[in-house]
């Protein structure tokens, strides 16, 4: 992840040189549209980061080296998906950091500290947010593994299961069937629980609130489930390929 952090940090001063170059000193360290361009650039960097960790994670549960390590198949699942976690929050926090960091060089941080809606439903606000990243990021990180132990476990049973093409299309048929179930479900469960709320929408911070404690307690169920359909498929179907 450092390297990563690294190629932006590189890019970020390769702008704020060019800015100097073309656009001289106007006595700012650093002007407040930096603070967008910084934001793009760790938009791209959560982006790779996530892909690196879903294509590391997914490599753990069919190789040798670590399918041998003497640990259950739970303690293995466990443990693998525990180290993507914070390998991807130890890259927001730095994210977070830099990003600070910047934005009180541009003088946007201290404007915002003294702004009267600075308070404690910023902090809880921001917590439920950090909650829905986390969640969000494990909620994709079990459905790809289970789509991916599904398409293993019914490739098994076709005579030309490990043809590209037709786990291509497998590959295609159960992400879209996933998806469907996924969305009705969701989309059922959400409308069952808020089927009187104002047709308005959200009209103060206590009900978005309570729909943010909805959409992550929506979220740990359906990690919950990822996670049992992964650790049975895990410890009955899947076999090592390298």
């Amino acid at each position: 992840m450092n390297w990563i952090v690294g190629i932006e940090l590189i890019a970020f001063v390769v702008i704020y040189l060019l800015r100097l170059v073309t656009g001289g000193w106007n006595g700012s360290i650093m002007p407040g549209y930096f603070v967008g361009i910084y934001a793009f650039e760790a938009g791209i960097v959560s982006l790779v980061g996530f892909v690196m960790l879903s294509r590391s994670n997914e490599q753990v549960f069919t190789s040798n080296n670590y399918r041998l390590i003497p640990a259950s198949d739970t303690k293995l699942y466990f443990s693998n998906i525990l180290t993507t976690v914070v390998a991807y929050l130890y890259l927001q926090i730095l994210e977070a950091i830099l990003g600070n960091i910047v934005m009180f060089a541009s003088g946007m941080g201290k404007s915002l500290m003294m702004s009267p809606e600075f308070g404690g439903s910023n902090f809880l606000m921001g917590f439920e947010l950090f909650l829905v990243l986390v969640l969000g990021a494990l909620l994709l990180w079990t459905g790809i593994t289970v789509i991916h132990f599904l398409i293993n476990w019914i490739s098994g049973f076709l005579p030309f299961g490990r043809q590209k093409l037709v786990t291509f299309i497998l590959y295609f048929v159960v992400t879209w069937i996933a998806l469907v179930i996924f969305n009705f479900t969701t989309g059922k469960v959400i409308s069952f629980l808020y089927k009187n709320i104002s047709l308005q929408g959200i009209s103060n911070m206590a009900q978005f609130s309570r729909i943010m404690w909805l959409s992550i307690a929506i979220t740990f169920v359906w990690v919950a489930i990822f996670t049992a359909a992964n650790i049975y498929l895990l410890k009955r179907w899947t076999e090592t390929t390298r």
